[in-house]
């Protein structure tokens, strides 16, 4: 009877001693593996190259979105525990036919590769600065990036729901079967049919980031495409940015809240933070 016990109990006591299943990896947008500490940089991030201007970037999930004045950043980052020292590889467009007035900036064509490496360090939070140098294929020089303090801001359908309005544009959200249709449509005084539709949905509620599938962009003065993945996030002014791309080119618009389903949503907000977008 005692043997025949130990023979029912033995598979549960070697079950519970079996390693837990290894969850798939975090891959980025090239397919590669993406672990920590890279994921340390998840975020929005405010800084400038060569001390110019003002640069935009989103790093997610070994990836990085940048805009600044004159060049748009598309590429990977990878973050050294050992030395705490990130490398960030990119291709840089330029602008095509951006519309600076209504926030909307397109790049694309031509491109020029950089390789960022820098140190990170804490100033007023955890991994929240990094500064260092690059070279390129034209030249070399220096940069720095500050996180915007709006990652850890809770996410919602409810905080984007509404009509959103950038000069010349206006951006319509409601929500169906659980994500956020969009219908962005022109209202300038001379029409131009530049119209796109896509979706919005959650990926963490605990952060400040919604994954978007651009449908269709068209009778646009660039970035016509069909079927774009991207990002939007809430600065920390409370407007609403959507970083997109589809191959080489990439586009980043931003929009100001016309109206809100819901105006007690906790929206992304940093007042210990002033943000320094792309050129107005």
């Amino acid at each position: 009877m005692l043997r025949a016990l130990i023979f029912i109990l033995l598979p549960l006591f070697t079950a519970g001693c079996l390693p837990e299943e290894k969850t798939d990896d975090i891959v980025n947008d090239q397919g590669e593996a993406v672990k920590d500490p890279t994921l340390r940089l998840n975020g929005l991030w405010n800084g400038q190259v060569d001390q110019a201007g003002a640069l935009r970037a989103l790093i997610y999930n070994g990836n990085i979105f940048a805009f600044d004045e004159n060049i748009a950043y598309y590429g990977t980052v990878s973050l050294a525990a050992a030395t705490d020292t990130v490398t960030i590889t990119v291709e840089g467009y330029g602008y095509s036919s951006s519309e600076t007035d209504a926030n909307q900036y397109v790049a694309g064509g031509s491109s020029e590769s950089f390789v960022f490496t820098g140190l990170v360090f804490p100033t007023l939070k955890e991994d929240d600065t990094l500064v260092g140098d690059y070279e390129s294929d034209s030249g070399a020089g220096g940069f720095t990036l500050s996180d915007d303090g709006t990652w850890e801001t809770n996410s919602s359908l409810a905080a984007l729901k509404g009509k959103w309005s950038a000069t010349n544009y206006d951006l319509y959200l409601t929500e169906v079967n659980g994500v956020l249709s969009f219908r962005e449509v022109s209202v300038a005084a001379t029409p131009t049919g530049c119209t796109s539709y896509g979706t919005i949905s959650l990926l963490n509620k605990e952060q400040n980031l919604y994954s978007v599938q651009l449908t269709e962009r068209k009778n646009c003065a660039g970035f016509n495409v069909i079927n774009a993945p991207g990002y939007a996030s809430v600065d920390s002014f409370g407007d609403l940015e959507l970083f997109i791309r589809k191959d080489d080119e990439l586009l980043y618009t931003r929009y100001s809240a016309a109206s809100s389903a819901d105006s007690s949503t906790d929206t992304a907000t940093d007042t210990t933070t002033e943000e320094t977008t792309t050129t107005e």
